[in-house]
């Protein structure tokens, strides 16, 4: 992000696009991306940082997030930039014949060996080809590392064997001072009564005594200082005076040396200056791609995709700098809104109350469309469709100038004017966002202003979006195709907005309804309607209401349908597989039938010959009689009147089987078998339970070692919710179990559901969040899963996609 990437434009282009960008708050949105930095300079760059306005610079940006993000998504832990240092300053030194301390050099070694180890990480052409493409030039610059680290010990001091010089004189040094410190300490033994105490100072780097002034003229040396109160003196005895000299000259010819080293170290740094600040630029540039992805992770962002025509799809998306007052400062959670723009939509007039979120709604699309050109990825329910837009105006705000005498209506129109100027020269798509257009006059005036310019941005501008209150704005949807209406929702019984978007109905006119509601006098009401031109007014809000009420009838019908859709896809492949199923095993149930059968005859046929036998047998009773009489007819009813329809399936299950839990109406795997004992081990999810042959049943209804069955299609999936809202019929509350007793429970719904499924499981310590993600996204009925909406539960909820 280091790169200043923007297109020579005129410096009145340049001056206007720049404020439009400062009032969409892009410089607050840098400073929380900033706060993700791994390092002072990744943050300095990323607050330096201006958006590019070429496509492909944007475009490869975007790629580096996305490929980065996806990597560490799959290693074991974070990608690390410990070890990495700011060392451009550093090597610039170097280069101009400059020396640097030992701890820059040593600083420079570690970052060498940051880069070696993170391009091991990060170089993959096929996985990661526009990190890789930069990354691949990254020089192992090993010889320099081993250099420096050898020479410099890990708290920065030059290493005694840096050089042999070094090594003879510092050995020299340590001998001079212990002489001296032996000489010092005889001197105290045998003068200790003319001293104050035994305890050696230092002054100016020498050794000194605390001697009584009244003694000092016994001696022979150097007094270096005295106490405050006069009575004590600090005196260097003679006899380690001329010690001291000979340290202090070893002390500066080993300065000389180490300052031999550095230079000599700092020449390496020269010789490879060019590669070396390649290195730091590189690594710069891959802490910026995973600053971007790990704020792009950290609001929820969604990768988008780029078009060159005028085309907005952005559903279910949040504004980053509420995301960050709700996660960071505790405000309400934000709501999420959508935008849906068409090639032929160029003008979208946002109606409604003040404080109903027009004005953050509009900041909010132009800030999603800098954040794609930047690089990151969009706060979303679904992955944005939006046009790459390097020409981005915006007029919000109060624009009045005191210093050239403008009033606030003047502003805007003059801004409005560059803005219009500007158009006729663009290059690229255009978008503009304008706030209360034509206020700040007379509204009739302001009104028909509004109007004609808005057919001129039509004209001029790829697509506009303008917030107003005039209600005639609303109108030109009607005889203009180009034109469309959002309105933001509003509670008349709460009195306060609900900040979600309503596309294609133009907003109602609450004022009188309102101020009904507070309690304002009947009068005063009836007298201001009398004012209005009642039958206009009531007609234009009759059609608002009714064009509302149908777009909630739409919906509910469109869910409707998409429910029969997925119930009627699911039975179709259901009754496929049966199908398919009883025509490869027909015959072989058949045959395995037909054996049954005659089993059951000739077991049958020796059954009645020994009745028969006992029924001749003169001894017989009238009870015995009547007891064989009733057990001929029950195999009479058991093998010969037995309906042809109804064939039994012989099943012997096996490991490996897959098979139906009745008791939970899931599927599982047979893993085990007690043969003596007629127990199975099953396997549902990562539950596993030890049942008899009683308690399941194949796949397509096998009934194991069960005299008689029948085989039926029936499909399992008896209740669907395909609903995109959350409801309660599609949502599942597993919080407080453990995650085994959790995957049961989900097992049982999802094996009867298809849409998106809203499991809250909470926050917690967040375990049994991840062993369910870490279950669902092992089952192959499960499509995609993710985090809930802030307003649906947000890092508490978790929604799963059913197949």
């Amino acid at each position: 992000m280091q790169e200043k990437s923007y297109s020579k434009k005129s410096s009145s282009n340049n001056t206007l696009e720049e404020e439009s960008i400062s009032l969409l708050e892009w410089d607050s949105l840098k400073t929380h991306l900033s706060s993700f930095a791994l390092t002072e300079m990744g943050k300095r760059a990323i607050l330096s940082f201006d958006i590019p306005s070429e496509y492909e610079s944007s475009k490869r940006l975007l790629n580096e997030t996305v490929e980065i993000t996806q990597l560490e998504n799959n290693l074991d832990k974070s990608i690390s930039f410990s070890g990495v240092f700011d060392i451009s300053r550093n090597i610039e030194i170097c280069s101009k014949g400059g020396v640097i301390s030992s701890s820059e050099l040593l600083e420079i070694a570690k970052t060498i060996a940051a880069a070696r180890n993170l391009k091991k990480i990060l170089l993959d052409f096929e996985q990661r080809p526009y990190i890789s493409s930069f990354t691949k030039n990254l020089i192992d610059h090993q010889n320099i590392e081993t250099i420096f680290k050898k020479g410099i010990e890990s708290n920065g001091r030059i290493s005694d064997n840096a050089s042999n010089e070094l090594s003879i004189l510092r050995k020299e040094f340590l001998s001079k001072k212990l002489e001296r410190k032996i000489l010092v300490e005889k001197f105290i033994q045998k003068n200790l009564a003319y001293l104050q105490d035994t305890t050696i100072g230092d002054r100016y780097g020498r050794p000194v005594l605390a001697v009584k002034v009244n003694y000092v003229d016994k001696f022979k040396g150097i007094i270096h200082d005295s106490s405050s109160s006069g009575n004590t003196v600090y005196f260097e005895p003679d006899s380690v005076v001329n010690k001291g000299n000979k340290i202090a000259s070893l002390e500066a010819r080993i300065t000389a040396e180490e300052f031999k080293l550095l230079k000599k170290w700092s020449l390496v740094v020269s010789d490879n200056s060019e590669n070396l600040i390649e290195m730091a630029a590189i690594l710069l540039r891959l802490e910026n791609a995973l600053t971007r992805s790990r704020y792009s992770k950290w609001i929820g962002g969604k990768t988008p995709t780029f078009e060159k025509s005028p085309i907005i799809s952005l559903i279910g998306f949040t504004h980053p700098l509420l995301i960050w007052e709700h996660k960071k400062k505790g405000a309400c959670p934000p709501v999420a809104v959508d935008f849906y723009i068409n090639r032929n939509i160029k003008v979208v007039a946002i109606t409604g109350p003040n404080t109903g979120g027009k004005t953050a709604a509009l900041k909010g699309l132009g800030l999603s469309l800098l954040m794609a050109r930047a690089g990151l990825l969009i706060p979303s329910t679904n992955n944005p469709i939006i046009p790459f837009c390097p020409n981005i105006y915006v007029d919000i705000g109060d624009n009045q100038s005191l210093e050239e005498n403008l009033s606030t209506f003047s502003g805007h129109i003059s801004r409005i004017k560059e803005i219009l100027d500007l158009l006729d020269h663009k290059k690229g798509l255009s978008v503009v966002l304008l706030d209360e257009i034509g206020s700040g006059t007379d509204p009739l005036e302001g009104s028909a202003l509004a109007m004609a310019l808005l057919k001129e941005f039509a004209n001029k501008s790829d697509i506009t979006f303008a917030t107003t209150h005039y209600g005639d704005i609303k109108a030109l949807k009607y005889n203009d195709s180009r034109f469309e209406n959002v309105s933001v929702a509003f509670d008349e019984d709460s009195l306060k907005p609900k900040y979600i978007l309503n596309w294609g109905i133009p907003g109602r006119s609450n004022a009188l309804s309102i101020s009904k509601r507070i309690g304002l006098d009947e009068s005063i009401l009836n007298e201001a309607a009398n004012y209005l031109k009642p039958k206009e007014v009531d007609n234009i809000n009759s059609i608002i209401k009714g064009l509302e009420e149908e777009k909630i009838k739409q919906q509910n019908s469109a869910e409707a349908a998409a429910e029969l859709i997925a119930r009627t896809e699911i039975l179709h492949d259901e009754l496929k597989r049966n199908y398919e199923y009883q025509k490869l095993n027909a015959e072989k149930i058949q045959e395995i039938e037909r054996s049954k059968l005659s089993k059951h005859i000739v077991s049958a046929k020796k059954e009645v010959i020994d009745l028969i036998k006992k029924l001749r047998d003169k001894n017989v009773n009238g009870e015995d009689t009547r007891i064989i009489g009733k057990r001929l007819k029950e195999i009479e009813t058991e093998h010969l009147t037995q309906k042809k329809s109804e064939k039994s399936i012989s099943w012997n299950p096996q490991v490996g089987d897959f098979v139906k839990i009745k008791s939970l109406n899931s599927t599982g795997q047979i893993v085990g078998l007690d043969k003596k004992g007629g127990f199975y081990e099953i396997k549902c999810g990562s539950f596993r339970s030890t049942l008899s042959v009683n308690e399941f049943e194949g796949i397509n209804g096998e009934k194991p070692n069960f005299k008689s069955s029948k085989i039926e299609i029936k499909s399992t999936r008896e209740d669907f919710s395909f609903s995109k809202i959350r409801t309660s019929k599609n949502t599942i509350d597993v919080r407080g179990l453990r995650v085994h007793e959790a995957e049961i429970i989900i097992e049982e719904k999802i094996r009867k559901f298809h849409g998106p499924l809203w499991i809250v499981h909470g926050i917690g310590t967040g375990k049994l969040k991840k062993g369910l993600r870490n279950w669902l996204s092992g089952l192959n009925y499960v499509d995609k899963i993710e985090d809930a909406a802030n307003n649906e539960g947000g890092p508490g909820c978790s929604i799963a996609w059913i197949k």
